[in-house]
């Protein structure tokens, strides 16, 4: 039987698939627009399968799936493995690797904000290590005039591992350990303090949120977890730019250099993987090669262009998805 989570993941791969291609072919590279486009990318599964599968349930009747349907996934089920479909035995190993996709991203995002809500973690406000972020997040405010952006505490916690990391949908917080200030000399803290003041702006902790929401909901969908990956690396540049645009590139690169060196980061700016197995260190040498490209980028300076028709862009997009979807069953 051709299930309802084998065709939200066939719907995931044919969203994904067109918007990728759009953006490639409309050469969009403004992190905003692209992040706009992959949030209709995890929309369509989650809202327009829905709604076909409750509101047009005679779409999976022959006549439609014969005669109207571009490409229909039972069709693969006419090829038995086992005695099972291979639609439904490929539905049932990606729903496999969508929960293990989720889970490897889901459990450590749950613990670290847990962990933060922990009291008395952060150091008093007298001690040294306080002063000198207060200091830099001072200085980044008061060059680029940005109040909105500045958090609302800044938390110092004592911990040898480098921490740095923002947080907080109404009141907000940077969070930063003395293992991070061991690592940066002062330009490169205020740069990473930019990067996330730069987040707080864009309010990026409130979309990192519905993006957990958006891959909790549709955790068994693969296509789902890695586009929203691919989002989160959208705000990632997104915040680079902003921060390239207030002169602060190489204090940033020089950042994103020294903590990506460092072992069991946590920060918004490095994420290094472990290569104590081989997997590991597969995953090592692909994370190297993404700092390098994006230090480079920040290096570089070079700024996307703005393009016109922005809102008519994302319209077409998504008009061209529902009807595309609405031939897929």
């Amino acid at each position: 039987m051709w299930s309802a989570a084998g065709q939200a993941i066939l719907h995931a791969t044919v969203a994904a698939l067109l918007i990728e291609g759009l953006l490639r072919l409309w050469r969009v590279e403004d992190p905003g627009e692209r992040l706009a486009m992959r949030g209709i990318a995890l929309a369509a599964p989650l809202v327009l399968t829905t709604i076909y599968l409750a509101a047009t349930p005679w779409r999976a009747e022959s006549w439609f799936v014969e005669d109207w349907s571009l490409f229909a996934g039972a069709h693969w089920n006419h090829v038995r493995l086992g005695g099972i479909g291979l639609a439904s035995a490929a539905s049932a190993a990606l729903s496999a690797a969508g929960t293990a996709l989720f889970l490897r991203d889901a459990l450590p995002f749950i613990g670290d904000r847990l962990a933060r809500t922990a009291a008395g973690d952060g150091l008093p406000d007298s001690h040294p290590a306080c002063t000198r972020v207060r200091d830099a997040v001072h200085a980044v405010d008061a060059a680029e005039a940005r109040g909105d952006a500045r958090p609302t505490t800044v938390t110092v916690v004592a911990l040898e591992s480098p921490v740095l990391m923002c947080t907080g949908i109404g009141p907000t917080e940077i969070v930063v350990s003395t293992g991070t200030l061991d690592h940066l000399d002062d330009t490169a803290l205020e740069a990473a303090l930019a990067h996330e003041m730069a987040h707080l702006a864009a309010r990026d902790p409130l979309t990192g949120w519905w993006l957990m929401a958006a891959r909790t909901v549709q955790f068994f969908n693969p296509v789902v977890q890695i586009v929203a990956r691919q989002a989160v690396q959208d705000l990632e540049r997104r915040a680079d730019i902003a921060v390239t645009r207030r002169g602060r590139a190489r204090g940033l690169a020089d950042a994103v250099h020294r903590l990506s060196l460092a072992d069991h980061v946590h920060s918004d700016l490095t994420l290094p993987a472990d290569g104590r197995h081989p997997a590991g260190r597969l995953l090592a040498s692909a994370h190297r090669r993404a700092v390098d490209a994006r230090c480079e980028l920040l290096l570089d300076g070079t700024l996307p262009a703005c393009q016109p028709f922005r809102a008519w862009r994302l319209a077409l997009a998504a008009s061209a998805l529902a009807v595309l979807l609405f031939l897929v069953v």
